[in-house]
C-alpha cells in the first residue's frame, strides 16, 4: 500500500515542498506496514491516503487531515510498530499542509451529519491516557444523546476542521443547563479552541429560558480539566455528583 501511496503522491499536483514531505512520509511508512496486523495496517494506510486526498484538493469542504495524520501515527504505535520515523515525517508534513489548506481560527458549533458522524467519533481515538479517563468516547455520548430528551450536542469546528465535541444537558423546564461532555482532539490542544467553544456554548445557553448559570463537573487529577474551567470563570460549588466536582459559571 505504501508503494501505491508513493505513486499517488508523485502523480498529484502539489507544491514541491509538500510533495517531497509527503513522499518522505510514505517512505517512512513503507518498512513499518508489513510489521503490523492486517487491521491496523489497513487503517494506517487508509488514514495516510486521506491526508493525501485533502492535500490534492485544498478546496475540500471539511478538513480532517490533521486528525487523520495523528490517528495514523497512533494506529501504528498502538499496534506495536516503530513510530519514530513516522512522527518526524509527519512533523515535516504538518506546517506545509497548514500553508496549503489555510488557517483554522474561527470556532463554531455545528450539527453532526451523516457525512461527519464517523469522523467526529474517531476524534476520541486521538486522546491518550490520562485524558481518555476524563471524558467518554464521542460514540458513547452520541448514543446516550439519542435516548435523552434533554441532550443538545454539537461538533466543535475551527474553520473547516472538526476539532472536538460537546454535549449540553439542556432542560428549560427546571431550568438546568449542564455541560455534560466536552473534548478537543489531541492534535488541536493548546490553540484556544476549547475556550472559544465554551464562549459559543455560553452564547447559546444565554438564549435558553431561565438560564442563570452553566454547570460543569470534572474529576481531579493529572491533566484534569479543572484548571481550564477555573480559568474561564467557573467556580466550584462544593457539590460532588457521581464522584465528579461541580462548578458553575454565572451568566448574568
Amino acid at each position: 500500500m505504501s508503494d501505491e501511496l508513493l505513486d499517488r503522491i508523485n502523480e498529484a499536483e502539489l507544491p514541491e515542498p509538500l510533495q517531497a514531505a509527503l513522499r518522505g512520509l510514505a517512505q517512512a511508512l513503507e518498512p513499518v506496514l508489513p510489521t503490523l496486523p492486517d487491521h491496523p495496517q489497513h487503517m494506517a494506510s487508509r488514514l495516510f491516503g486521506r491526508v493525501l486526498e485533502e492535500a490534492a484538493d485544498p478546496a475540500t469542504e471539511t478538513h480532517w487531515w490533521e486528525a487523520n495524520l495523528d490517528l495514523a501515527v497512533k494506529t501504528v504505535g498502538n499496534a506495536g510498530g516503530a513510530v519514530g520515523g513516522l512522527q518526524q515525517a509527519a512533523a515535516r508534513v504538518a506546517p506545509l499542509m497548514h500553508e496549503r489548506m489555510g488557517p483554522y481560527e474561527e470556532v463554531t458549533l455545528r450539527e453532526i451529519t451523516e457525512q461527519t458522524v464517523w469522523g467526529i467519533c474517531m476524534l476520541s481515538d486521538t486522546l491518550t491516557e490520562p485524558q481518555k479517563h476524563y471524558v467518554a468516547p464521542n460514540a458513547i455520548s452520541l448514543a446516550q444523546a439519542h435516548f435523552s430528551p434533554y441532550a443538545w450536542f454539537r461538533a466543535i469546528y475551527a474553520g473547516p476542521a472538526p476539532v472536538g465535541f460537546l454535549m449540553l444537558y439542556d432542560n428549560p423546564e427546571e431550568p438546568e443547563y449542564f455541560l455534560w461532555r466536552m473534548m478537543i482532539a489531541e492534535p488541536y490542544h493548546g490553540r484556544g479552541y476549547g475556550r472559544q467553544a465554551i464562549e459559543r456554548l455560553v452564547e447559546y445557553v444565554k438564549t435558553r429560558p431561565g438560564a442563570k448559570e452553566l454547570l460543569v463537573s470534572y474529576h481531579k487529577g493529572e491533566k484534569s480539566p479543572e484548571g481550564f474551567y477555573l480559568r474561564l470563570g467557573f467556580e466550584p460549588t462544593g457539590d460532588i455528583v457521581e464522584g465528579e466536582h461541580v462548578a458553575r459559571l454565572a451568566l448574568d
